[in-house]
């Protein structure tokens, strides 16, 4: 599959788009990178996605026949179209496996692009998505600005150091870990990889050759740097908290004497930014992982440097989507993109709901992707809660859709990074 490009080559490739002088990109542009979106009301945006859905329906009928009979098929009309259309169109992931993504792809896409890949955990052909750079680019600044509103506060660009607790060769397959190295390089903040994968010919899998990486590790905990940011699945956390909290006295000393740990000091404004959530993988529920956390990390306030208990960020990003749903534990559940149409189906008949405070499947589709139509069910349970915010509403995580409902098992690519995190090697 290759390796995954820097930032900067993928602005370089991305300024070749054949799309560049269409209309519908050139919107799609100006808006991934409107930092003003957040401020608009929900009705506003709702508007905005609307026009889009409508653009987008055209722009893909317009340069893929199959979607052309698609739309014909199901009577939609690009220039009429609505969000309930949406339900008509959305495919299982599922139907993503293996090749099964390329029958999705317009042929005239533009190339030189990056294919991500669940792992395949489950015994199943891996769920695969292809990106091409403009879309790469589109997503890196889309969610860097999600992120720093969630955050609640921007990103000084070339300041603080960020540590992943994962191996830098699964950017190269996970959409989340390639989410957050691309946006870090758009910030131009260091990143430190606090795994190691081990080498191996012998097809052993990926989950089985992580190992830590204690010099990297090491040096984010001792750096001064400030803020700094810990991201990593949400086993991650739960084994680094565990180490040091079982450490005895002597070890303890030893720590504090090297590294100035425990506590993880992670500055002003630092954060720990968890993937996926713990969605009932050998971990504690998240908010067990979040109290055990806080007795081991300690952040401060940016503005004022009071200590304040260690903010939480979850991600739920899948394989499937170019920007991710953030949360911010006690503050907000997760909260889409503003440019993102999130819906809810009915579990039992597949038809739109628009309850709130009712569990139902949860649906996507995303604009910003030009090189199939975006309109997709992961197979998540969540619950729609009113919201104050930007989008008016907001998703709580309930559970994946079980076998016996009719969805198999497979894990978005968030949990996964959880259940090589949770095979690999331990902490020591």
């Amino acid at each position: 599959m290759g390796n995954l490009p820097t930032y900067e080559a993928l602005e370089k490739k991305a300024r070749e788009s054949k799309f560049l002088n269409e209309p519908h990109v050139k919107k799609l542009m100006e808006l991934a990178q409107d930092k003003s979106l957040f401020e608009k009301s929900p009705e506003h945006l709702s508007k905005i996605r609307r026009d889009l859905l409508r653009s987008s329906l055209d722009f893909f009928a317009r340069n893929y026949e199959f979607y052309e009979k698609l739309l014909e098929t199901h009577d939609i009309d690009p220039k009429a179209a609505d969000f309930e259309d949406l339900a008509k169109l959305a495919v299982p992931s599922d139907m993503l496996r293996g090749e099964g993504y390329a029958r999705f792809l317009i042929p005239n896409r533009d190339g030189d692009g990056f294919t991500f890949r669940s792992s395949g955990t489950s015994g199943k052909e891996p769920v695969k998505i292809y990106r091409s750079p403009l879309e790469l680019v589109m997503m890196t600044v889309a969610n860097a600005n999600l992120f720093e509103y969630v955050y609640g506060r921007g990103l000084e660009p070339g300041k603080g150091l960020a540590l992943f607790l994962a191996a830098e060769e699964l950017k190269n397959h996970l959409n989340f870990v390639a989410f957050v190295d691309l946006a870090l390089q758009y910030k131009k903040i260091k990143l430190l990889y606090g795994m190691d994968l081990v080498q191996d010919t012998s097809g052993t899998p990926m989950w089985k050759r992580l190992v830590p990486n204690r010099e990297r590790i090491l040096q984010f905990i001792k750096s001064k740097d400030e803020p700094k940011l810990f991201f990593s699945a949400p086993a991650g956390v739960h084994l680094l908290s565990k180490q040091f909290s079982s450490l005895n006295f002597f070890k303890k000393m030893v720590y504090k004497l090297v590294a100035g740990a425990p506590p993880i000091n992670l500055g002003r404004g630092g954060v720990i930014v968890t993937g996926g959530g713990a969605k009932g993988f050998e971990v504690p529920e998240y908010g067990v992982i979040v109290e055990e956390a806080r007795k081991v990390f300690r952040a401060e306030d940016a503005s004022t440097g009071e200590e304040v208990p260690v903010p939480f960020m979850d991600v739920l990003g899948m394989t499937e989507t170019l920007t991710a749903l953030l949360d911010k534990y006690g503050v907000m559940h997760k909260i889409p993109h503003p440019l993102q149409e999130v819906f809810l189906l009915d579990p039992k008949t597949y038809k739109p709901m628009n309850e709130f405070n009712k569990d139902g499947l949860i649906a996507i589709f995303d604009p910003l992707a030009l090189s199939w139509l975006e309109v997709f069910i992961p197979g998540d349970v969540v619950r729609q809660i009113p919201s104050e915010k930007y989008y008016g509403r907001e998703f709580i995580y309930v559970r994946r859709l079980t076998a016996e409902e009719g969805w198999d098992l497979q894990r978005a690519c968030g949990g996964t990074l959880e259940e090589l995190m949770y095979k690999g090697a331990p902490m020591r």
